[in-house]
């Protein structure tokens, strides 16, 4: 019997790293739906856990963009809501499954190139968004390099509370924080006494989320790495979506254009965008129409009556 991890491929990897810079790690269970290969993947390694179950669901019947509350029902056998439409509608148990990151796996596939000391574990420094995983052996160098790993580091609040965790645990030489995050989020971020790192820029392989510690070395070294497409690669003139890379979202009319625009600006900014400022038809359902936001649904969410991309 092989002791080899399961293996990964590159559109897992590139949704884990995804789950990872969300605010709350999780993965919906109609995102999995639109990934099972790549979620099996994941849980098969360890990455993705169980985590509850969603207790609203969109419905799937009515063609609405409004939530619907559930409720247990032995005649669905599961979860069902009451559609005036359709009447119980029953709500299969995939969709409504949810998962959360695993970090004790995720820092020891992250580092498994890093030749850290064993004797070691990662330690959390801020609870849930950064960790010090240890003093990582790069290249030739003489000396370790200590590198910490971070979530979430374009976000204002949480630079603050790592400039705090800086000040409160000083080195003599500038730390490396291998950042979740994508560099297009990450431009213009800095703290004093850290080099920031992406870790896309840094993969052993596409399919791995094993660090190489030449790569991380080169990129010390001031050897360039070109940073890859975001999940959201919008054309220029705002005509094509691509999404994780899939065949592109055509978009024609000006409203669809600017609404999409405003949605892939605010993912990027960390943001969501009210309805109001997207359409003047109430609900992204009508503005964008049955084929296109058949498309776009698995990856558009709201929360508080303001919606953006969940990825």
């Amino acid at each position: 019997m092989s002791d080899d991890p399961p293996r990964l491929s590159a559109e897992a990897v590139a949704l884990f790293l995804e789950v990872l810079d969300l605010e709350k790690p999780f993965l919906s269970g109609a995102v999995a739906e639109m990934s099972a290969g790549p979620v099996a993947m994941l849980r098969a390694s360890g990455l993705l856990v169980p985590h509850g179950h969603e207790t609203v669901s969109a419905s799937l019947a009515d063609h609405d963009d409004a939530p619907v509350t559930l409720i247990r029902s032995e005649t669905a056998g599961g979860f069902a809501y009451f559609s005036p439409a359709g009447g119980l509608i029953a709500v299969p148990a995939a969709r409504l499954a949810r998962h959360r990151a695993e970090f004790t796996n995720a820092l020891a596939a992250v580092g498994a190139d890093l030749a850290l000391p064993s004797t070691r574990a990662p330690r959390p420094l801020i609870d849930g968004l950064l960790w010090e995983i240890g003093d990582a052996r790069l290249g030739q160098r003489p000396a370790r390099v200590q590198t910490w790993f971070a979530r979430r580091m374009w976000h204002a609040a949480v630079q603050a509370q790592v400039a705090a965790a800086l000040q409160a645990r000083p080195y003599p030489r500038d730390v490396i924080i291998l950042c979740t995050s994508r560099a297009a989020r990450l431009r213009g971020v800095s703290l004093p006494g850290t080099i920031l790192v992406p870790i896309r820029d840094v993969l052993a392989a596409e399919d791995s989320l094993a660090v190489s510690g030449e790569i991380l070395d080169a990129r010390l070294r001031g050897v360039a790495v070109a940073a890859a497409p975001g999940p959201l690669d919008l054309s220029p003139d705002g005509t094509r979506l691509r999404i994780h890379g899939a065949d592109p979202i055509r978009f024609r009319s000006d409203d669809h254009i600017a609404a999409i625009r405003k949605l892939v600006d605010a993912f990027y900014a960390g943001k969501r965008v009210p309805i109001r400022e997207l359409t003047e038809h109430g609900t992204l359902h009508r503005h964008f129409g049955g084929e296109k936001w058949k498309l776009l649904k698995p990856y558009v969410t709201s929360a508080k009556g303001s919606w953006g991309f969940d990825l």
